[in-house]
């Protein structure tokens, strides 16, 4: 097995020619198997990182590992769609195609993103597990105060009521009243316990929440440091792109992958024009040829130069009296 067939896989994950990038220079070729092998590590990371997301959300670890997987793959797409669309080096660079760069940067900037801020939850998972401890506590005392504020006041209006129907039946003023007493009595019972079981409930369900997305914007928060580890990922993740975006144009890569993709657009071009006119006739009758506006059809980069002759006054109205 020679050198190169080790760099296929590689070569192909990139979106890369395995057939020119044979024959071309050695650093090219560890160039675009180099990139080829990030996107391996990058689509691992990231069916980790997706993996943790959903499992956190929806809690169910093992069918999370398809949902990551799925929605890695569609990440990927994405990606290396914009891999491979990209042009090295380009001659020309307007606004238009400056905007999209642009536009196309920070798209995969959002999806880095969605990738690593996961992924930095579970370097720190540590860290940030005492910050959510700290968290839990804060939210267990007020939804404790807030739940036993409710209860409080509403065992204070029984045990009035309570007090009430006692001393009226103490002064004789109701007689056989003991049943009313007795289900206040029981009101009271039940509320202090609801109000013990409906603490503790309260209590485990905050310990148990995984504060996914609070946790996620603590982390942020408490620590800007993390942003290092952001960076650095998207750079890592931008790598492939800039791998192939700083080709040098003279580069037997780039000339030959220029050359047969101009020869491809000609000749899809020619049999193009030899198709539209057949296509008119057999549709309306009329051979109808196409118009060529540009001198370098195609690619309509140098438009042609119409020049109209135009007559005199005199000309004009000699043309209306048929003269």
């Amino acid at each position: 097995m020679s050198r190169t067939r080790i760099y296929h896989p590689f070569w192909k994950l990139a979106g890369e020619d395995k057939i020119i990038l044979r024959e071309s220079e050695k650093h090219l070729q560890i160039r675009f198997a180099l990139s080829g092998f990030l996107i391996v590590l990058l689509f691992i990371t990231a069916v980790i990182s997706y993996h943790h997301t959903f499992s956190q959300i929806f809690n169910i670890p093992n069918v999370s590992w398809v949902w990551s997987l799925l929605f890695s793959l569609m990440i990927f797409n994405i990606y290396k769609l914009s891999l491979i669309t990209i042009s090295a080096n380009p001659n020309r660079k307007g606004v238009g195609y400056i905007t999209s760069f642009l536009i196309r940067i920070s798209i995969l900037l959002l999806l880095g993103l969605t990738i690593i801020k996961p992924i930095e939850t579970l370097l720190l998972k540590r860290t940030l597990n005492i910050e959510l401890a700290h968290l839990k506590v804060d939210e267990i005392k007020k939804a404790t105060i807030q739940t036993a504020a409710y209860f409080d006041d509403e065992i204070a209006s029984n045990n009035q009521e309570l007090i009430r129907q006692k001393q009226l039946l103490a002064d004789g003023r109701i007689k056989n009243n003991s049943n009313r007493v007795e289900l206040l009595e029981a009101k009271k019972a039940k509320l202090l316990l609801d109000k013990k079981i409906l603490i503790v409930d309260t209590e485990n369900r905050i310990d148990a929440s995984p504060h996914y997305v609070r946790g996620l914007i603590l982390l942020n928060y408490k620590f800007p440091w993390v942003w290092i580890i952001s960076i650095g990922f998207l750079i890592l993740f931008l790598t492939p792109l800039f791998l192939k975006y700083f080709i040098s144009r003279s580069s037997s890569y780039d000339i030959v992958r220029s050359e047969l993709n101009r020869d491809i657009i000609l000749d899809e071009y020619d049999n193009f024009k030899k198709q539209y006119p057949l296509l008119f006739q057999n549709s309306i009758g009329k051979r109808i040829e196409l118009e060529e506006r540009f001198e370098d059809p195609p690619f309509n980069q140098i438009p042609r130069t119409i020049t109209r002759k135009t007559g005199t006054e005199l000309d004009f109205m000699n043309y209306l009296n048929g003269l």
